[in-house]
């Protein structure tokens, strides 16, 4: 919070001690939850808040959304120093270094809320600080939609958590939050989790309610657009879990179909990302693809919890935690590369790029790793997280519901094809081949400032998939506190399997490196062949495969994908052109229509709105009467 208002004192609005004050704060929240997470005493901080009583409490599951938090924000904000520095000629460096300090706050304090009423106050000021971020170039009209557009959503999904937090507090006697004891589940529990699904799902960015989060997230900053995707997304499936694990239980049949629609999310997500031609859209369909696999997880994880099966309980949410850190991670060294691309090209569309690779060799080399990541390839960290899914799905065949637990299983194979399709795509196009465009002719590396926090994530993606085993205890320490009394050991689950993976992952790196060895070029450079002269002299950038042809095969098959080509029919034709538009189709195709309808209809009542105070105050009082009446007719009929 400091650092956010340091930017606005004229002595220290320079932005280094505000970098520095951040990064320190950060720092101090990373141990203090890494500090909980490796088995120290849950602390607390208990006061009044809206005279009832309230709590700050910093557990294993609030730890463990904390630790991807501030390890972003830390980097991000070192990052954010050189890329969007607070003394930028646009003058949107100090707003933007302001409202990305209040989004840390907000999100650390939810974390560790234990009052219904504080933790919708956190929520609340998380949505509008996002608000702003993504509206820091608000000159530019795209961005003022997109921005506007996450708004509406989040404020949609807040009626929802609202409406679930008022019932759980109906449920609890009070805004405090406790864990009920495990029993029946009675018919106002089942209304909390499903209007807790509902406005957890708008966040969360699932389908169909995903149809705000590509064009927010290409439009913020790039380290802006890592804490979007990295943690905000993320805060909706911390908020499922906290409140399930508030209840005495979970319905089996939630379970299966949370599971059914993470399947479905990561599905359309990575298959939408295969059509772009925005990177940063691409990244940011990726992300719906990963937090479908994390709800995946969750519903998993609610499966086994309902069912009493502790091998789907400890596999799902022990999967789904371990995939919020991973996805965190390599998704946020995504992002940093991309605004590393922006900052030295200026474009964000990838047919104009090419051959980067030999004018910007370091930032090629640290995106490698996160690449491999993305992809769920070993030796990389995001393997790992996904096979705990693996493995659970298999399990839940036999004795979970197998009808979502198949549909979930072939879901997961099929995403990370296309996952592999999608990035071999992106970094092909971009980092290899020669340049396509003007765009990419001065591109250059940036500074250590940038460099650095990205070479930091990529160390990660390997170093989480070598130093797996000691990170299992970890996670079992969060599934009690999700699904107290009900989980397995992860090392007797799973520790079998990871010694053979790291195993492999070994040898796999040892033959990566001697190939690398036996095919780095010598001293000699080797003789140039001759053009294959079929037609032509010397081949050009035209004649390179683009990202449109690349993925044409599966992104044909999409509705929203529209390509306009004119055949060729005279001996000398003149000039011809290719054009590609790609359309959200859930969201851009059904939903949009439908809400611009609605917005029709709804516009008959702005005859209402006079612009007098008065005639508000009118409407203020007829609705009190309105109440009023209802009361009194509720105590007087029976019911």
């Amino acid at each position: 919070m400091a650092a956010a208002f340091l930017p606005l004192v004229p002595p220290l609005n320079e932005g280094r001690f505000s970098t520095l004050l951040g990064a320190l704060g950060s720092l101090l929240a990373f141990l203090a939850a890494a500090h909980a997470l490796l088995g120290g005493v849950p602390s607390h901080l208990d006061f009044h808040f809206w005279q009832g009583p309230a709590r700050l409490e910093l557990d294993a599951l609030s730890a463990a959304f904390l630790l991807p938090l501030h390890l972003v924000a830390g980097l991000g904000i070192v990052y954010g120093a050189e890329y969007w520095p607070i003394t930028l000629s646009k003058g949107f460096g100090r707003s933007l270094r302001f409202f990305f300090g209040f989004l840390v706050t907000a999100m650390t304090l939810l974390f560790v809320t234990r009052n219904g009423l504080l933790f919708l106050v956190a929520w609340e000021i998380m949505a509008v600080s996002a608000f702003f971020l993504v509206n820091t170039e608000h000159h530019r009209p795209e961005v003022r939609r997109a921005s506007w557009v996450y708004l509406v959503c989040t404020h949609t999904g807040t009626l929802a958590i609202t409406a679930s937090v008022i019932l759980l507090a109906h449920r609890l006697g009070g805004f405090a939050w406790s864990p009920l004891p495990p029993g029946a589940l009675g018919s106002l529990d089942v209304w909390i989790l499903v209007l807790a699904v509902l406005g957890f799902a708008f966040k969360a960015g699932l389908l169909p309610l995903h149809f705000w989060l590509p064009a927010a997230h290409a439009s913020a900053p790039s380290h802006v657009s890592a804490i979007l995707s990295a943690v905000m997304l993320k805060t909706g499936i911390y908020g499922l879990l906290r409140v399930s694990s508030l209840l005495p239980g979970v319905p089996a049949w939630m379970g299966g179909g949370l599971l059914t629609l993470g399947a479905l999310s990561a599905v359309y997500g990575v298959w939408n990302a295969l059509a772009q031609r925005d990177y940063k859209r691409l990244l940011a369909y990726s992300s719906i693809e990963n937090l479908g696999i994390i709800t995946m997880g969750v519903g998993l994880g609610w499966t086994g919890r309902a069912l009493g099966d502790p091998w789907l309980t400890t596999l799902g949410f022990g999967g789904a935690i371990f995939h919020v850190w991973n996805h965190a991670i390599f998704k946020s060294l995504l992002f940093f590369g991309s605004g590393a691309l922006l900052h030295a090209t200026g474009t964000r569309d990838m047919e104009g790029l090419g051959g980067l690779a030999a004018r910007m060799p370091r930032t090629a080399m640290i995106l490698l790793p996160g690449v491999l990541a993305v992809t769920a390839l070993p030796p990389f960290n995001g393997f790992l997280s996904e096979w705990f899914i693996y493995r659970g799905l298999f399990a839940s065949l036999r004795g979970g519901d197998a009808w979502s637990s198949g549909l979930a299983l072939l879901a997961l194979v099929f995403t990370g094809g296309l996952a592999a399709v999608a990035f071999a795509r992106f970094y092909g196009v971009i980092f290899l081949g020669t340049s396509r465009s003007e765009a990419g002719a001065h591109a250059h590396d940036p500074s250590r400032l940038m460099l650095v926090p990205m070479g930091i994530l990529a160390a990660l993606t390997l170093g989480i998939g070598f130093l797996s085993l000691p990170l299992l205890p970890v996670l079992d320490r969060v599934v009690r506190v999700v699904a107290p009394g009900q989980g397995l050991p992860l090392a007797t689950l799973v520790g079998r399997d990871f010694r053979l993976l790291l195993l492999l992952e070994g040898l796999l790196l040892v033959f990566g490196g001697l190939a690398l060895a036996w095919l780095r070029p010598g001293t000699r450079a080797a003789e140039a062949p001759p053009t294959w002269d079929c037609g032509y002299a010397a081949p050009t950038a035209r004649m390179q495969y683009t990202g449109s042809s690349f993925a044409e095969g599966w992104s044909v098959f999409l509705p929203g994908v529209t390509q306009r080509v004119r055949s060729i029919r005279a001996l000398f034709p003149r000039a011809h052109s290719f054009h590609t538009r790609v359309l959200d189709a859930v969201g851009d195709g059904l939903l949009a229509p439908w809400l611009e309808r609605v917005a029709a209809r709804l516009f008959r009542f702005h005859r209402f709105q006079t612009g007098y105070l008065s005639v508000y105050i009118l409407y203020v009082l007829v609705t009190l009467l309105g109440v009023f009446l209802w009361l009194l007719l509720r105590a007087r009929l029976p019911l």
